[in-house]
């Protein structure tokens, strides 16, 4: 991912395409490239994307707002669209103290950032993908659904484990659980 080879703080790739990182194939097309970073490295992201057009999304509204300020990343903002010319990236901002990451929707479902953080064989950063299929096991689309079934198939008792306790909190009613069942 060229366009944060210099960012000096911790980033990660996260969305659908997580799966497909942990897999070491691709599984299907992918709309965008989201970028994950500790909410706390928000200010260095905006410095180094200063010269991109950057927006706020609004959780709720499915609205865009022009970034003005930095009061304009107050919870419960947390994602910013950045634009420039043909490129688009989506940078969702991560809460973490300590060690500990806090999934967004429920601060009682944790992770430490050693699990939360991997790499790949080529030293790509990425969002463990049981953390990424958290957040599409809350309302899955088909390409949800599809990532969730690429992935369980190299899912081990550990994630499983930690997917099915997070969904019984945030989805008890998923079809998923019969799935995960370890």
């Amino acid at each position: 991912m060229d366009v944060m080879e210099n960012f000096e703080k911790p980033w990660f790739i996260s969305g659908g395409w997580v799966v497909d990182i942990a897999l070491g194939k691709l599984t299907r097309e992918h709309d965008d490239l989201d970028i994950c970073i500790y909410r706390e490295d928000a200010k260095e992201a905006l410095r180094y994307f200063e010269n991109w057009e950057i927006k706020v999304a609004v959780p709720g509204e499915g609205r865009l707002v022009d970034y003005e300020q930095f009061s304009d990343l107050s919870l419960p903002r947390y994602c910013l669209h950045l634009f420039r010319e043909k490129n688009f990236i989506e940078i969702l901002l991560t809460e973490r103290v300590g060690d500990e990451v806090f999934f967004r929707k429920n601060k009682n479902i944790t992770m430490g950032t050693n699990d939360f953080a991997l790499k790949d064989s080529a030293g790509r950063p990425f969002v463990n993908p049981v953390w990424q299929l958290l957040f599409k096991s809350l309302n899955p689309r088909g390409k949800d659904n599809e990532d969730f079934n690429n992935y369980l198939s190299i899912m081990n008792d550990r994630q499983k484990l930690w997917l099915a306790s997070g969904i019984r909190i945030m989805k008890p009613d998923s079809v998923w659980l019969a799935k995960l069942s370890v």
